[in-house]
């Protein structure tokens, strides 16, 4: 038995060095592991979501959208504190974006019932009349990279989108840092602009301003 015991610890000994010097076993990767993807030119996925908007509860589909131009907002949840401020200033600005032809969509994991609840109670939220949609199991939010599998919730994202389904530009911040309603506008109009009549969106273009246009 004496004289096995260094043959094992040898043994041992030799494939610990014969591992730290080719480094740990990796496994392959899988066409998806690791790889983000970006969602521009990406289509929407046609979902059928609960919604909550102007005193009614409903089924929105996202396919009934095509032919418009469309914005989805994700938000992270209803009874926070930067959210309603958001969806307040998208409110004040709502007819602009129908001026252009696009429609706007709010999008948070809360149910369509605690929408309303949220509608009835926030003087901000009250301005909405937009629809409120509900992506309780987070599918949409998933389908779309923007949700946050930690907190079941979604990440603060804007998406538009054009009349045939496709996202041209987006949008991700951090929780804590609201976004520009304004901002949005600009986007859109950018994209309607493009859109009609090619070219291409200089830096800071505001609506109305010539695009650039190759000669």
């Amino acid at each position: 038995m004496r004289t096995v015991v260094p043959v094992v610890i040898c043994a041992l000994t030799l494939l610990f060095s014969c591992t730290q010097a080719k480094g740990p076993a990796r496994p392959h990767p899988g066409p998806d592991s690791g790889r983000v993807v970006p969602p521009i030119n990406r289509r929407v996925p046609s979902l059928d979501l609960d919604a909550y908007q102007n005193g009614t509860l409903k089924k929105i589909s996202l396919a009934g959208y095509r032919g418009k131009w469309l914005i989805l907002f994700f938000y992270p949840a209803d009874f926070t504190f930067v959210c309603p401020t958001e969806l307040k200033e998208l409110a004040d600005l709502y007819p602009e974006f129908k001026k252009l032809g696009a429609e706007i969509v709010s999008v948070s994991t809360d149910s369509a019932y605690v929408h309303r609840a949220w509608h009835g109670q926030n003087d901000l939220v009250k301005a909405v009349t937009y629809p409120m949609l509900s992506d309780r199991n987070g599918r949409l939010s998933r389908e779309l990279g923007v949700y946050n599998e930690e907190a079941g919730t979604s990440h603060r994202a804007s998406f538009v989108i054009n009349p045939e389904g496709v996202i041209v530009a987006c949008e991700i911040h951090d929780d804590a840092i609201g976004r520009s309603a304004e901002e949005l506008l600009r986007k859109v109009s950018a994209a309607v602009m493009v859109g009609k009549g090619g070219g291409y969106c200089p830096a800071g273009w505001k609506q109305g301003e010539e695009l650039i246009k190759p000669q």
